[in-house]
């Protein structure tokens, strides 16, 4: 079994591949259907993203932040059903190899400040979605390498964490 702490010195591999956690039920909508959609969907599955698909290929995706961020605080006086989700998306989302370490995966959420990952497979082909509980559910210690990495750069930057 993992410790929660790593030995001084000691650089964990954790032997357990992002396609043996991810969720391969994605639930997706098209860049042409409604905010109002995208959000009833994460409602109702209790989710914190929808992939963005189109064709059999991968558009974006919108997470809680994108509705936040670019619907609910733009207050253009719209409601859900009239705006796309096209217009809220993140575009180039980060996708990662289905073949990929979980704490590969954990580093890039870290580096590139996101919490899901979509998963694509050797034909580039979407197989599902990581977000960082799935990480966090089977690799505790990984939470403490990475919130102490991301508490060093914010300290090196005179972040304050209060």
């Amino acid at each position: 079994m993992w410790s929660l702490i790593p030995e001084k010195g000691e650089e964990p591999r954790i032997q357990l591949k992002v396609s043996e956690i991810m969720n391969r039920n994605l639930i997706t909508v098209t860049p042409q259907d409604t905010v109002y959609k995208a959000a009833k969907l994460m409602s109702e599955y209790n989710i914190g993203s929808i992939v963005i698909m189109e064709e059999g290929k991968l558009r974006g995706i919108v997470t809680e932040r994108d509705l936040i961020s670019r619907y609910i605080a733009k207050e253009d006086g719209r409601k859900p059903d009239e705006v796309k989700v096209e217009e809220v998306m993140t575009k180039e989302p980060i996708v990662m190899r289905d073949n990929a370490d979980i704490d590969e995966a954990a580093r890039v959420m870290v580096d590139h400040n996101v919490r899901r990952l979509i998963i694509v497979n050797s034909n580039k082909n979407v197989v599902g979605i990581v977000s960082s509980r799935d990480v966090l559910k089977v690799a505790p210690h990984i939470w403490f390498i990475l919130s102490e990495k991301l508490r060093l750069a914010k300290s090196k930057k005179g972040w304050s964490l209060i």
